[in-house]
């Protein structure tokens, strides 16, 4: 027990003075030590804080990763290699012997205006020394071509037949070949001895073997159904019919300039949209130099969801650069629907085109997120977004008017509420988490991702033109890439009409059947009636 009797005071100031001394060094001494205490005690704390952020970094990292890896193993890419087997070196030469036919064309377009513009007809140079004889085991259909006048066009007598001039086109059926035999009858004039006989009908491709419908099978086998040429060959083989790959890539290349025409007129009238969704896509493009391919791009331009004639047009470019859209779209103005791609900013500085958002990729950074470790605030933003999802299931077939208003009556505050909560979570979660990337997307965009409710005939994503890349991604699995940027540019002529087709309920093969054998004889005043969304209907009047 502390005794609480006080002690007494030395009487002589000499020991008062050393009492008073000693209890002031023992003060000195405590607070010297209460001192050391604290700086220590500090020293820990900030030891303890400096470990825990170190943790928060280190945890941050490893989600964020296992995030990313999460995501690439639902992507499911497949093989990134590059290097060339022996079957990617067959499309090589394959996309080769298509550029060379191209060329071939070109110079025989030449040759043939100079031929004609010349005095002195010039001898066309014989490009193949003999054809494939048709095989007899074929059927032969048998086309006559009746002259348009039995009286002789020099002295006015009549017309009696010699003898037939035969030519022989292969054409391909569904499921086998046949032959198509133009017979047109030799007219002689006994009095003046001159012979005649009825033209052939203009040709696709002037004077080869190919039939339009063949021609349209070997596009659309290539573009539609993702065949390369080395596989045609082999099909064609097992029927009966050897076609090599250089004949093959040959009818290509000439197809090309008949079909170009037609993706031309579809981008034109593309343009004349107010409402434009865009996307693009990688196209490996061969680069022989060192046996790998570089990555060119698709830029993938649709016309909006309701439109009456739905129209896609495909955008070769060899880059991702926000050159491309700029030159594409030209002074076009209007309501531009995309992801968060920067190549597209210039576009929105210019003032000349409104960027709207896509709710579609909003929800998918969350679904990522969700989907690599489950997360209350991610399901709860997917929430959000399925009641503006079902708003629209409900008022899918409603006008355009009627959309923009109930979207502003029952979207309108679910939006700002949404805006506030995300707002109000990303200041509770980790800055560099892959939740806050997430909400940093949405609120980055927010705007833009308003556009919709005001405007009725804008969709709420931008799903509809990533529907149409699905041929291309289908496609780069088989036939891994084009030969060099003009095969790149003749592809997305080909998608563009495929594609089109598709948009319009027009099937492809049968469209490219008769567009390819009424294109040579078209006239150019009625292009716009071989469009896809004109094909098969009226003749319009203009």
């Amino acid at each position: 027990m502390v005794s609480t009797t006080p002690t007494p005071l030395p009487s002589s100031p000499g020991a008062l003075r050393d009492l008073v001394l000693d209890l002031l060094q023992k003060q000195q001494q405590k607070e010297s030590e209460l001192a050391e205490h604290t700086l220590h005690i500090a020293r820990q704390e900030a030891l303890i804080a400096q470990k825990d952020q170190y943790i928060a970094v280190r945890d941050e990292t490893i989600a964020r990763l296992e995030n990313t890896v999460a995501k690439l193993q639902r992507w499911r890419f497949g093989r990134r290699s590059e290097h060339l087997s022996k079957a990617q070196i067959l499309l090589w030469e394959e996309t080769l012997e298509t550029e060379i036919a191209v060329l071939e064309t070109t110079i025989d377009e030449a040759a043939a205006v100079m031929a004609a513009e010349s005095p002195v007809p010039a001898k066309r140079p014989r490009r193949h020394p003999g054809r494939t004889k048709l095989p007899d085991t074929l059927s032969r259909v048998e086309v006559h071509h009746d002259p348009l006048t039995c009286t002789c066009p020099q002295c006015g007598g009549a017309l009696i037949q010699v003898g037939e001039e035969i030519s022989e086109k292969l054409d391909f059926v569904p499921g086998h070949f046949q032959v198509i035999r133009h017979i047109r009858p030799k007219l002689a004039c006994r009095p003046c001895g001159t012979i005649d006989s009825p033209a052939m009908p203009a040709q696709v491709i002037d004077k080869g073997l190919p039939t339009p419908r063949l021609l349209a099978h070997v596009i659309a086998s290539k573009y539609l159904d993702h065949l390369p040429l080395y596989r045609q060959e082999a099909m064609y083989l097992r029927a009966g019919m050897a076609l090599s790959r250089a004949t093959l890539c040959s009818w290509l290349g000439q197809g090309e300039y008949w079909l170009n025409i037609l993706a031309g007129a579809c981008k034109e009238a593309l343009l004349q949209g107010y409402i434009l969704h865009a996307d693009e896509t990688p196209l490996p493009v061969l680069n022989p130099g060192n046996g790998k391919t570089n990555k060119a791009y698709l830029w993938v331009y649709r016309s909006q969801g309701d439109a009456v004639h739905p129209i896609v047009v495909f955008d070769y470019a060899p880059d991702r650069k926000g050159c491309h859209p700029q030159s594409f779209l030209g002074d076009w103005t209007g309501i531009l629907q995309t992801d968060d791609y920067g190549g597209y900013d210039a576009l929105y500085r210019k003032g000349l085109v409104t960027e709207a958002g896509c709710w579609a990729h909003v929800r998918r950074h969350f679904y990522d997120v969700d989907q690599a470790a489950p997360s209350p605030v991610a399901k709860a933003a997917l929430l959000r977004i399925a009641q503006l999802y079902e708003i629209e299931a409900e008022i899918k077939e409603d006008p355009p008017e009627r959309k923009a208003q109930i979207r502003q009556q029952r979207a309108g505050p679910l939006l700002e509420s949404f805006h506030a909560w995300l707002t109000e979570v990303q200041m509770q979660v980790a800055p560099k988490s892959a939740i806050a990337k997430a909400i940093g997307y949405a609120l980055k965009r927010w705007n833009a991702l308003l556009v919709y409710l005001r405007e009725g005939h804008l969709s709420i994503d931008n799903n509809s033109v990533e529907r149409a890349i699905r041929g291309v991604a289908i496609g780069r699995k088989n036939f891994l890439f084009a030969g060099n940027d003009a095969g790149g540019e003749r592809a997305a002529s080909f998608y563009t009409l495929i594609e089109t087709c598709k948009l319009n309920g027009v099937e492809p093969f049968a469209y490219l059947c008769d567009v390819l054998e009424k294109l040579p004889t078209w006239p150019n005043r009625r292009l716009h009636e071989l469009l896809p969304y004109h094909w098969g209907k009226q003749p319009i009047v203009t």
